[in-house]
C-alpha cells in the first residue's frame, strides 16, 4: 500500500508542480539579435510598410480602369426600355502618353528602395538598442557578483571584529562600523536587483516578447580592441548610411516629379468602342468607334506652376541631402571621440589600476590581521577596490556602448566590414 501512495506522489509531483528549468531559455547575443529582427513588432511593421511599396510599382504602369456605358434613344413616353428605337453599348479606355506609365512606375521603384533605406534604418538602430541592453544585462550580473564577495568579505571581517573585540584588541567601533558597511551593501544589491529586473523586461520588449518572459542572457563583458580612422570612417558612412540612402531616393523622386510635370505638354487619348443597335432599320446592328485627345490649352498658365513647383522641390531636396549628410558625419565624429574616450577608460583600468587596487586590499587585510592597522583603514580600502572594479565594469559597459552607437553613426556593423 505504500507502495503505491509514494507513486501517486510521484505522478502528482511531476503533473502539477513545475520544473523551472524546463522553460529558462539561454540567448546569446547574436541569437538575441536574431530574435529580435524576427519579432520586434515597430521591425515588423517596417518590413510590412516596405511590402506594400513594393506593391505600389504597379500601381504607377497601370492605365485607368475602363468605362463602360449604355444609351437608349426613341423610348416613347409611359413606355419601357425595351420599346427603344436605337441603343449605344460600348466601352471608353483613357490612356496617358507611354512616357507618363514609365515616369510613374520609376518613381514607385524609388520609392520602394527608399522605405527599403527606412526599414534597415530602424534596424540598425534596434539592433544598436538590443547590444546596449544586452550589455546592461550582463554589467548587472558581474556587479551584482562583485556585490556578493563584498557583502562575503565584509560578513567575514564583521566576524573578525567580534572576535578582536572579544579579546580587546580593538574597540567596540569597529563592530558597528562594519555593520553599517554590511547594510550599505545590502541596500546596493537591492537596487541592482530592481534595476536588472527592469533592463531584462526593457530587453524582453526589444526583441518581441513579454516583458515577464524569463531568459538567461549568455556572455560576460569583454574588450576587444579595434583600428579606426576617421576619414575612413566618414568614407564608409556616407557610402552605406541607410538616412543618406533614403535622402537620396527621395531626391530622385523630386526629380521624376519634375520630368513628369513637363509631360503635361503631351496630350492625352481616349478610344471608344460601341455597338449601335436600330431594331427598326433595315440592317439593325452597326458597330462604331472614337479615337479622341485632350489638347493642354492652359499649359502655359497651369503647366508652368507645376513645373516650377516640381523643380524648386527637387532644388529643396539636394540642399537638404548635403545637410543630412553633414550631420551625419558629425554624428561619426561624435561616436568615435566618445569611443577613444571608453577605449582610453579600459585600458586605464586593465594597466595599472586594477593591479594597484589589489595590492592595496591585500597588504591592508594583512596588517589588519597583524593588528597593524584599524578597521577603518581596511574598510576604506575595500570600499576603494569595490569602487575601481564597478568602475572598471562601467567603462567596459561604455566603451561597448559607444561601439554600438558608433555602428548606428556609420550605418553598418563592424562586422560586415571586414
Amino acid at each position: 500500500m505504500m507502495h503505491y501512495k509514494k507513486f501517486w506522489i510521484a505522478i502528482f509531483c511531476c503533473t502539477f508542480i513545475p520544473f523551472s528549468g524546463v522553460f529558462t531559455q539561454t540567448l546569446t547575443l547574436q541569437q538575441t539579435i536574431e530574435e529580435a529582427i524576427a519579432h520586434n513588432p515597430e521591425l515588423l511593421k517596417a518590413d510590412q510598410d516596405f511590402k506594400g511599396a513594393k506593391a505600389g510599382v504597379w500601381i504607377g504602369i497601370s492605365p485607368e480602369y475602363p468605362e463602360f456605358f449604355m444609351e437608349f434613344g426613341g423610348v416613347p413616353e409611359n413606355h419601357s426600355w425595351s420599346d427603344y428605337r436605337e441603343r449605344k453599348t460600348g466601352f471608353i479606355q483613357k490612356f496617358e502618353f507611354p512616357i507618363n506609365y514609365f515616369f510613374r512606375g520609376q518613381w514607385h521603384q524609388i520609392e520602394k528602395e527608399r522605405v527599403y533605406a527606412k526599414y534597415n534604418l530602424l534596424r540598425n538602430k534596434l539592433v544598436s538598442a538590443v547590444k546596449k541592453q544586452f550589455y546592461k544585462i550582463l554589467l548587472l550580473r558581474q556587479k551584482k557578483q562583485l556585490y556578493n564577495d563584498i557583502t562575503r568579505i565584509t560578513q567575514q571581517n564583521y566576524q573578525k571584529a567580534k572576535i578582536r573585540v572579544l579579546s580587546g584588541e580593538s574597540s567596540p567601533y569597529d563592530t558597528l562600523k562594519v555593520k553599517v558597511d554590511l547594510v550599505e551593501v545590502e541596500n546596493d544589491v537591492l537596487a541592482l536587483h530592481e534595476e536588472y529586473e527592469i533592463t531584462h523586461a526593457e530587453l524582453n520588449i526589444l526583441i518581441g516578447r513579454d516583458r515577464n518572459d524569463f531568459i538567461e542572457f549568455e556572455g560576460n563583458l569583454s574588450y576587444s580592441p579595434i583600428t579606426l580612422n576617421p576619414d575612413s570612417l566618414h568614407k564608409i558612412a556616407l557610402a552605406y548610411h541607410p538616412h543618406l540612402r533614403e535622402i537620396e531616393a527621395l531626391v530622385r523622386q523630386k526629380k521624376v516629379k519634375r520630368n513628369l510635370s513637363w509631360t503635361g505638354l503631351i496630350p492625352n487619348f481616349h478610344v471608344k468602342y460601341f455597338n449601335h443597335d436600330l431594331p427598326r432599320e433595315s440592317s439593325p446592328n452597326a458597330w462604331g468607334g472614337e479615337i479622341g485627345l485632350s489638347i493642354p490649352l492652359w499649359f502655359p498658365l497651369k503647366g508652368q506652376g507645376i513645373i516650377r513647383t516640381a523643380s524648386h522641390n527637387l532644388e529643396a531636396s539636394r540642399w537638404q541631402l548635403i545637410a543630412e549628410k553633414r550631420k551625419v558625419l558629425l554624428e561619426v565624429d561624435r561616436a568615435l571621440s566618445q569611443l577613444i574616450v571608453a577605449e582610453k577608460q579600459v585600458q586605464n583600468y586593465l594597466e595599472s589600476t586594477l593591479l594597484e587596487v589589489e595590492e592595496l586590499v591585500r597588504i591592508a587585510t594583512r596588517s589588519y590581521e597583524e593588528g597593524e592597522m584599524g578597521y577603518l583603514e581596511l574598510a576604506e580600502a575595500l570600499r576603494t577596490m569595490n569602487r575601481v572594479r564597478a568602475g572598471y565594469n562601467d567603462a567596459l559597459y561604455h566603451y561597448l556602448e559607444a561601439r554600438a552607437n558608433l555602428e548606428v553613426a556609420l550605418g553598418i556593423p563592424f562586422d560586415l566590414l571586414k
